[in-house]
């Protein structure tokens, strides 16, 4: 069987991934990954179009980043390195199944437009997670400060944080209207979260 596990960020995709893998154990792999294995066959000009992330984002100058791009501009770029991910993810989905082996896929870049292929197939089974309410997704973010986070790790700033939960709520919105057109599960997890996580692990489980 071949779990994915999409949506927002911070929305609780590698939290499920991990449980999952541990109560079934099979491994798990994240998009964010599965996207450095397809980077280096862009080049220059042709890298930079399909991968933007690369120069809008430092974690070093992140109160920057948060200033300049929009939630808007960066739900944009991350749609774009979806789509210019997808197709190496596509192939080893497919070789999963062909191997007939198990295995749990989380990511953004596992947008509802391209997993839909996979939805009636028997050995997949696909949810989707997020959270759409601005404050409380800053509450969260206060909540977890993390050296090792890659948000609340490198800033200070709580205004920082504020803008980067509301620039989440746009991914929010957009996958929440995505598995409405395209008829998956999205489990909202900004309430009740493990509670939410566990409801999604048993959703997949079934």
């Amino acid at each position: 069987m071949i779990y994915l596990i999409g949506g927002s960020p911070r929305g609780g995709k590698s939290i499920l991934s991990r449980k999952l893998s541990k109560a079934l154990n099979v491994p798990y792999i994240s998009t964010d990954n599965l996207r450095l294995v397809v980077l280096p066959y862009f080049k220059g000009k042709d890298k930079d179009k399909n991968f933007p992330f690369i120069k809008m984002f430092d974690s070093a100058a992140i109160d920057k980043f948060f200033l300049r791009y929009s939630g808007e501009e960066q739900l944009k770029a991350d749609l774009g390195e979806a789509k210019s991910t997808w197709p190496g993810i596509k192939s080893l989905i497919d070789h999963l199944l062909d191997c007939k082996m198990n295995y749990v896929i989380e990511g953004i870049h596992l947008l509802p437009s391209f997993v839909k292929e996979y939805k009636n197939n028997k050995n997949v089974k696909i949810v989707f997670l997020a959270k759409m309410d601005g404050e409380k997704i800053y509450q969260g973010l206060l909540k977890h400060v993390n050296d090792n986070d890659w948000l609340t790790g490198n800033t200070k700033s709580k205004n920082t944080i504020k803008m980067a939960a509301e620039s989440l709520t746009h991914y929010g919105k957009f996958f929440l209207k995505e598995t409405e057109k395209y008829g998956f599960k999205c489990f909202n997890t900004e309430d009740n979260f493990l509670d939410k996580i566990q409801k999604a692990s048993g959703y997949l489980r079934n």
